[in-house]
């Protein structure tokens, strides 16, 4: 009797290195063109399936963990799932944090994980876990189709399809996210490949568009009309340029403000966007002065703490949209919850009664008064997040949790969208991890073939120095910008600074680690430098412009000093608006910091 793990359509032929060219030629017919795979054995038969593959690219990396977010970084930068791929064992389980992230941000990823057959599965068999379900809910499907057979090879290609379409997210409501195919295989695992089967005709569920029903867009006009209302865009507010005009137009209508997240990709030169809201709100009487009525939330959350707060205690009605459903809600103050197609809704706003004809105007008079305080009086850290968004213009910008999250957007300028183009703007801020940043810069870099910028801090680059493994031989036009200051320096903002003695918070939380990084970039092959100074930064970052290439540039900073010109900035703001609510009480007859005027 034949083996069928041996036996194809013809004698000799391999079942397993068929079935895996298989999946990855239907992956590459539905639009996959790239895959990270980690060394190891149990997986052979689809690392060389990925490797032989003409029109695929094929990334080797040693650690699976980093391969993981490398793939996640593509999915980010293409919105087309790449494929991984890992051996048995706990080699899986390294997947988990960028399989939750995936999850969480609703990013694309072909996790395909090799398992040892049936038989070795209970019996102590080396490099054998139970990975069913390894990453529970995280995935968009788990399958598990068992050792491959001739049998079923009429299947293959359809098992290929169904995992792409879960992987991608088209049915409304449903996000893209990471699918997990947990394929077992036996020995031999090389051998001669078999003729695949037929390709099969494929039709992809088109992208919907899908808008509120007429009760619903009635009640939602009513609300909104003539109330001074705050749009809030965050990650995934707009898709595409189209998407952030129309955003954009609709504020314009309305008389609202637009505080505008970088990674909504609608923090853009427009008059409505305001980029400095977290200083602004800090300022207890523009607070209270310009508490809205109404809030329309697209998207993910804001960084800033500040506003959000400022929102949760406003009294507004507050209503959340997204496409894919993920409308988060910690401070549980959302009314309604719309899973829609947001360029659809906004059209359906068209008409509605805009705010009082003072509401947009002060706003925009504060955002320039912030935005001048905050341009002649920024330092530290901060200034090197601008830097590289800068760096990054027309480009890709990858940018840490923790600190360089938050400092581009409570600081960083609106892109500009005209000359070189509209910066992609990245960041893990699914599970707001900073676990794989350098990883995801990379696949962001391959996926996007654009010259990257990544901005992290040294604990974070720490994180994922594996990361760093092969840059300097995939030729990637990379910077990694890394701000050391020896330490967690987010916590020096936190209330743990001055609630403990300085040696316990150093100790549990500063963490200094007194690494040389730039030894770090160099064990693995890279060029470094260290910058000193803001001039020296700009100088680095025009030659790195020029000609973009694998660099690493490591600036110093000290993170009591950086949290001391936090707050010198937002006093310069603070400063700069009550000033400015001196002079326009003084014209109105008012005092200052009183109350709106609808006038």
């Amino acid at each position: 009797m034949a083996d069928p793990q041996t036996t194809d359509a013809a004698p000799g032929q391999n079942v397993g290195i068929t079935f895996c060219a298989t999946l990855v030629d239907q992956w590459v017919r539905l639009g996959v063109r790239h895959a990270v795979v980690s060394p190891g054995s149990r997986s052979t038969p689809l690392a060389l399936a990925c490797a032989e593959h003409p029109s695929l690219r094929t990334d080797v990396h040693l650690d699976e963990r980093s391969a993981s977010f490398i793939a996640l970084g593509i999915g980010k930068a293409t919105g087309v799932p790449a494929i991984l791929v890992t051996t048995s064992g706990t080699a899986a389980t390294h997947l988990h944090a960028a399989v939750a992230e995936a999850h969480q941000a609703a990013v694309p990823i072909l996790v395909c994980t090799a398992d040892r057959p049936p038989e070795m599965q209970g019996v102590h068999a080396p490099q054998t876990i139970d990975q069913t379900n390894l990453y529970g809910k995280a995935v968009r499907w788990f399958v598990e189709p068992g050792p491959p057979t001739v049998e079923y090879r009429g299947s293959w290609r359809h098992l290929a399809t169904d995992a792409f379409i879960a992987a991608g997210g088209t049915d409304p409501g449903r996000p893209p996210g990471p699918v997990h195919l947990n394929l077992a295989f036996r020995e031999p695992l090389v051998g001669p490949r078999g003729e695949l089967p037929d390709p099969i005709d494929v039709r992809l569920p088109s992208s919907a568009r899908w808008g509120l029903p007429d009760e619903q867009l009635g009640a939602l006009r009513r609300a909104m009309g003539g109330r001074r209302g705050v749009i809030v865009a965050g990650d995934r507010a707009a898709r595409s340029v189209e998407e952030a005009d129309r955003l954009l137009d609709l504020a314009a209508a309305l008389g609202w403000p637009v505080f505008a997240d970088h990674l909504s990709n609608v923090r853009l030169t427009h008059p409505s966007v305001v980029t400095s809201f977290d200083s602004l709100l800090r300022v207890d009487a523009l607070a209270d002065e310009f508490r809205p009525e109404f809030v329309l939330r697209i998207g993910g959350l804001l960084a800033s703490r500040v506003t959000n707060e400022w929102l949760a205690r406003s009294g507004a009605t507050q209503v959340g949209l997204d496409r894919w459903g993920i409308i988060p809600d910690p401070d549980h103050v959302l009314s309604e919850r719309f899973t829609v197609d947001i360029a659809t809704v906004l059209a359906q706003m068209e008409g509605v009664e805009p705010a009082p004809s003072g509401w947009g105007p002060r706003w925009e008079r504060a955002e320039h008064t912030a935005r001048t305080a905050i341009i002649g009086s920024l330092s530290s850290e901060p200034v090197v997040v601008q830097a590289a968004h800068s760096a990054a213009a027309g480009g890709s910008l990858v940018v840490s949790s923790s600190m360089p999250i938050r400092d581009l957007e409570w600081y960083g300028p609106r892109c500009d969208a005209t000359g070189g183009g509209r910066t992609a703007v990245y960041a893990n801020r699914g599970a707001n991890g900073i676990d794989g940043v350098i990883s995801t810069a990379v696949g962001v870099a391959l996926g996007s073939k654009l010259p990257t910028v990544c901005v992290i801090g040294d604990v974070a680059f720490l994180h994922d120095t594996n990361g760093l493994l092969g840059i300097g031989r995939r030729e990637l036009p990379l910077l990694i910008m890394v701000i050391d200051n020896d330490g967690g320096g987010i916590f020096s903002f936190l209330p743990q600074a001055s609630a403990l003695d300085h040696e316990r918070f150093e100790q549990l939380f500063g963490t200094p680690h007194g690494v040389q990084l730039g030894g770090l970039a160099a064990a693995h092959g890279l060029d470094w430098v260290m910058a000193y100074g803001g001039a020296d930064l700009d100088a680095i970052l025009r030659k790195w412009r020029d000609l973009p290439r694998p660099l690493v540039v490591v600036v110093r900073s000290g993170r009591a000093r950086n949290a001391d010109d936090h707050r010198s900035t937002n006093e310069a703001v603070r400063a700069a608006v009550l000033a400015l609510g001196t002079e326009e009480a003084g014209g109105r007859g008012e005092r200052a910091g009183g109350p709106a005027t609808d006038g």
